[in-house]
C-alpha cells in the first residue's frame, strides 16, 4: 500500500489511475467537440468528418458515451462482472478506431479524431498495463494493428499542416486555388484571364510551382527584393523571361514553393495548371454558380490536352 495526501491507497487501485484519467480526458474532449468547440481541428478532414454520424447522432457523442463506460467500469473494476466487459469496451473502442484510421488513410486526415484516437490508444494500453483482461492477447493485436494505421494518418496529419501550401497572391481562403508554373503558356492563359476581371481576382489564391531553373529565376525576381508587394502586376511579371544576373531564391521561398509542389502530389496531380473550386463552372458567358464569370472549358479546354508537366521534360508542355 501506498500513502498520498494522508490516504493509504492500494496497488491495485493505484495501477486504475491512468485508465481513469485517459478515459476522462476522453469523454471530455468528445463531449466539448459534440458541442461545438472544434478542439485541434486543424486539416480539411476535421471539417468533413465533423458532420458524419449514426441515426443522426454526432460520431463524437458516440465516443463520449464509448469513454463513460470505459471510466465507469474502471471505476468499478473490483466487481466480479466489470473486467470482462471492461475488455470489450476496450477491444471495440479499438477496433472501430482502426477501421476509421484505415478510412482517413485513403482519405483525408483529421487532427481532431487523431486527438480521439490517441486516447482511446492509451485507455487501452492502461487497461492491459493494469489487469489481466480476458482476450489480452486479442486485444494486444488489434493495438499492433491500430497503431501502424494511428502513425500512418500521423504523418499524413503532420504533412497537411506543417507543409500547408502558400499562395503568392490571394489568401489560403480563397475558394478557387489555381497552382500555376511561370513557364507554363497554359498557366499564363488562366491566370490572366482571372486576374483580369475584379470579381474573378478577389476570389482566387494562386499558388506558384518551380519545375525548373527559369521558374526559379522570374519567381526569386519577384520575391527576393525587399519589401516587395506582390500584386497582380508582379504576378502577370512572371511570365516575362528572366535575366541573366538575377538574385537566387532564398531557402524561406524554397520552402514555400516546396509546400506547393507536395500539396500537388496529395492531390495525385503532375500537370499544371490545376483549378480547384468547390463548385463546377459552367460552359459559356453566363458566369458560373459562385458567380465567377469564366469556365474551366472556357479557360484551358481539355485538362489532358493542356499545361506543363510538373516532372520530366517541357517538349509537350502547350
Amino acid at each position: 500500500m501506498t500513502e498520498i495526501a494522508g490516504m493509504k491507497i492500494k496497488k491495485s487501485e493505484r495501477s486504475k489511475i491512468p485508465l481513469l484519467i485517459a478515459s476522462f480526458l476522453g469523454g471530455l474532449y468528445c463531449l466539448l467537440n459534440a458541442a461545438g468547440a472544434d478542439l485541434f481541428c486543424a486539416t480539411q478532414g476535421c471539417e468533413i468528418y465533423g458532420s458524419y454520424g449514426l441515426f443522426g447522432i454526432s460520431f463524437y457523442l458516440y465516443g463520449f458515451v464509448g469513454f463513460l463506460g470505459i471510466f465507469l467500469l474502471t471505476l468499478f473494476s473490483s466487481l466480479p462482472t466489470t473486467r470482462p466487459l471492461l475488455a470489450l469496451a476496450l477491444g471495440l473502442a479499438l477496433l472501430f478506431d482502426t477501421l476509421f484510421l484505415i478510412y482517413q488513410t485513403l482519405l483525408w486526415p483529421c487532427s481532431s479524431c487523431q486527438v480521439v484516437a490517441l486516447l482511446i490508444g492509451l485507455s487501452a494500453f492502461a487497461g492491459v498495463k493494469a489487469y489481466n483482461l480476458p482476450g489480452r492477447k486479442l486485444l494486444i493485436a488489434i493495438g499492433i494493428i491500430w497503431s501502424l494505421f494511428f502513425f500512418t494518418v500521423c504523418v499524413a496529419v503532420v504533412k497537411e499542416v506543417a507543409f500547408k501550401p502558400w499562395p503568392i497572391y490571394g489568401t489560403g481562403e480563397a475558394p478557387v486555388k489555381i497552382y500555376f508554373s511561370p513557364t507554363c503558356p497554359a498557366c499564363e492563359e488562366v491566370v490572366r484571364e482571372v486576374l483580369g476581371v475584379a470579381q474573378t481576382a478577389d476570389q482566387i489564391g494562386l499558388y506558384p510551382l518551380a519545375k525548373n531553373s527559369e521558374d526559379e529565376a522570374r519567381l526569386a525576381r519577384v520575391l527576393e527584393p525587399a519589401n516587395e508587394v506582390v500584386d497582380a502586376n508582379a504576378v502577370l511579371g512572371l511570365f516575362a523571361p528572366a535575366s541573366q544576373q538575377g538574385p537566387a531564391l532564398s531557402i524561406p521561398n524554397r520552402l514555400r514553393l516546396l509546400n506547393n509542389k507536395m500539396a500537388l502530389a496529395r492531390y495525385g496531380v503532375t500537370k499544371v495548371p490545376l483549378i480547384l473550386s468547390p463548385n463546377i463552372f459552367e460552359t459559356g458567358d453566363s458566369g458560373s454558380p459562385n458567380g465567377l464569370p469564366w469556365s474551366i472549358e472556357k479557360l484551358w479546354g481539355n485538362p489532358a490536352d493542356t499545361g506543363c508537366s510538373t516532372i520530366g521534360n517541357d517538349e509537350d508542355c502547350k
